[in-house]
């Protein structure tokens, strides 16, 4: 498996505080009302979840830690939670964000480069829930000793992925409840057998196996 190297903990800082700067700026720049600021909020946040869904999906599902870029930048981390699931829980902010902050970076150029409105809000908030979707992730896997009140609270609410709720994922062959951020998606993707469907589907396309490197 690819190790977290020097370099890429250095870029990774980089790429945090580009993208806090970016936030900031973006932020600064939205004019909706309360009501349509919540709006967006909550479909951007809807948007979150199912696309750490997608994500979690796609690189526990393919490939390997040794595909070029995507393998020790993307895939490391993902494989090695399945066989260390609270090695996570381990890493530091950089370590646990970094890679969300890198792959949200585009997203979030595009969120400032909007004109003020809807759109723009919605962009940037999408942005943001990219970001700590993977820190949700991990307060699931805490310790209930080592999850803050507030923690507590937000999952506790449903705001947050659950411990109960993500636990499932983690029954081999690792095949289900995907989605890392509010969770809200993981019930209706996986009575419509959206990803199921997706399996077969690229499998047949490209002829390759699913989860054909698990990390035992």
């Amino acid at each position: 498996m690819g190790e977290y190297s020097r370099l890429q903990r250095g870029f990774e800082c980089v790429v945090l505080v580009v993208f806090g700067v970016l936030a900031v700026w973006g932020c600064s720049r939205l004019s909706l009302s309360f009501y349509l600021l919540f709006l967006a909020a909550l479909l951007a946040w809807l948007a979150t979840d199912f696309a750490s869904g997608l994500i979690h999906w796609t690189f526990d599902t393919w490939g390997s830690p040794r595909t070029p870029f995507f393998g020790p930048w993307f895939i490391r981390a993902f494989r090695e939670h399945h066989a260390d699931p609270r090695a996570m829980t381990r890493h530091d902010f950089v370590e646990t964000n970094g890679s969300s902050a890198l792959a949200g970076l585009p997203l979030l150029l595009v969120g400032v480069s909007l004109a003020p409105g809807f759109a723009q809000a919605f962009v940037v908030f999408l942005a943001l829930g990219g970001l700590v979707a993977n820190q949700c992730h991990k307060w699931a896997h805490l310790r209930n000793s080592d999850r803050s009140p507030v923690v507590r609270l937000l999952q506790r609410a449903g705001l947050t992925l659950s411990p109960e709720i993500h636990r499932r994922h983690h029954a081999r062959p690792h095949a289900t409840h995907y989605c890392t951020a509010s969770g809200w998606l993981n019930w209706a993707l996986e009575r419509t057998g959206f990803f199921r469907g997706l399996e077969i589907f690229i499998a047949a396309a490209v002829r390759a196996a699913p989860r054909g490197d698990e990390i035992a």
